[in-house]
């Protein structure tokens, strides 16, 4: 079995996936609340914006505030969002308030020494863990869980959500700290939400992928049983050899591609493919990709 096979196909060792990434993604999330936000000096949005706000009036641990203001959210997670999505959520944020209160005791926070650049990579970070843990079937907690409501009811795009709801945040930020605080947050709010439409987009844009080959039924059957995609096969003529033969068009996520071309490789290995992007599926089309 090659690692590609499990990490393109999103229900092949699932639960494995999903433990991984909540790892991941809670410990890149210490990083960026932990060691590089409070050293470069920089606001942030949600919960944690908040919690650097308590930690500057009362000197509360951030980790300690982001955790205590979670907790009258997790009603409107188990409620609205789903049940499993709230204990995951629950034991992401213990363990990452956990690692942001005690990560600087073991490794010196990082001063970049430019905070354009601070932000920038504070946004690059901050959007993995986001993709990490939302892929992974939790969140950070705070907006994150009014953001996941907000989209599934208002059926807008998550990392939009998250961009609004962070602004708001940010007028709460400019009262209690420089103004400059808002500018470089503001940045890395951008940054953090192209890194996480760029993850999303890398595994699962639509894409329309046309084949040309000389044994089409077969290469739909093994499509339909494989790929679970439904596909249209057309007569078409050669313009050079006017040569009759039958292509296959379909639709596709991104995620999808290496198995059909693997596919494709492996019983039409003379067959002609060409992909082309496609912005908007609107109709009975399933998602077979990761999720944010």
């Amino acid at each position: 079995m090659e690692l590609s096979d499990t990490i393109y196909t999103t229900e092949r060792h699932k639960n494995f996936k999903n433990i991984f990434l909540l790892i991941v993604g809670s410990i890149l999330f210490a990083i960026y609340a932990g060691l590089l936000l409070p050293a470069n000096n920089i606001g942030a949005g949600g919960a944690l914006g908040l919690s650097l706000v308590m930690n500057k009036l009362t000197g509360v641990k951030i980790g300690t505030a982001q955790f205590l203001l979670n907790v009258p959210l997790f009603y409107i997670g188990y409620r609205y969002v789903s049940r499993r999505f709230i204990i995951l959520t629950g034991i992401v944020i213990s363990a990452s308030s956990f690692l942001i209160n005690n990560l600087p005791k073991l490794i010196t926070p990082v001063h970049l020494g430019d905070s354009l650049v601070a932000a920038i990579f504070c946004g690059i970070i901050s959007g993995l863990a986001m993709c990490c843990l939302l892929v992974g079937g939790a969140s950070t907690g705070g907006t994150d869980i009014t953001g996941k409501f907000f989209s599934c009811k208002l059926k807008i795009n998550l990392p939009t959500v998250f961009l609004i709801q962070d602004i708001l945040i940010y007028v709460i930020v400019w009262i209690f700290f420089d103004i400059k605080y808002v500018m470089y947050a503001l940045v890395m709010s951008f940054v953090r939400n192209q890194t996480m439409k760029g993850v999303q987009k890398f595994f699962s844009a639509y894409i329309q992928c046309t084949i040309i080959c000389n044994c089409p039924e077969k290469m739909v059957e093994i499509i339909n049983n494989t790929l679970h995609r439904g596909s249209t096969i057309l007569d078409v003529e050669g313009g050079y050899t006017h040569k009759k033969k039958r292509m296959i068009i379909l639709v596709i996520q991104q995620n999808e591609m290496y198995l059909l071309k693997k596919l494709v490789s492996k019983n039409c290995p003379e067959a002609f493919i060409t992909v082309t992007a496609v912005n908007t599926i609107v109709g009975n089309f399933k998602e077979h990709s990761y999720r944010l």
